[in-house]
């Protein structure tokens, strides 16, 4: 915030970058029948204010760090795990509703925010 005669004045910088989100279509089937989640639908998960991104150290590996995200979809409350095999890609690996925990977790972040 600047302050000019008095009035406060913000400057706002808007960052846009272009990202290729993909998936394995077996993989994406499989989900579907699984656990209901159509990874087309699920992409908004990402402008979630409140969502929670970790990086899932459990299933990482020296070769590939996982991340997961607790955020809500169109879907609802949605627990989905990406990888990034380039700087402008991310890849889906696995998702589902979030579990009690996870919903605790989400609603802890949108009251510290």
């Amino acid at each position: 915030m600047y302050v000019l005669d008095g009035l406060s004045v913000y400057i706002y910088i808007c960052i846009i970058i272009s990202v290729r989100i993909s998936w394995d279509e077996a993989k994406a089937e499989k989900v579907k029948a699984e656990h209901g989640i159509d990874f087309a639908q699920i992409i908004d998960v990402f402008d979630d204010y409140y969502a929670v991104e970790f990086i899932d150290e459990e299933h990482s590996t020296s070769d590939e760090t996982r991340y997961a995200i607790i955020g809500l979809s169109g879907l609802g409350l949605i627990f989905l795990v990406y990888i990034e095999p380039n700087v402008d890609e991310v890849r889906f690996v696995t998702a589902r509703f979030a579990e009690k925990w996870m919903v605790e977790v989400y609603e802890e972040n949108k009251q510290s925010k």
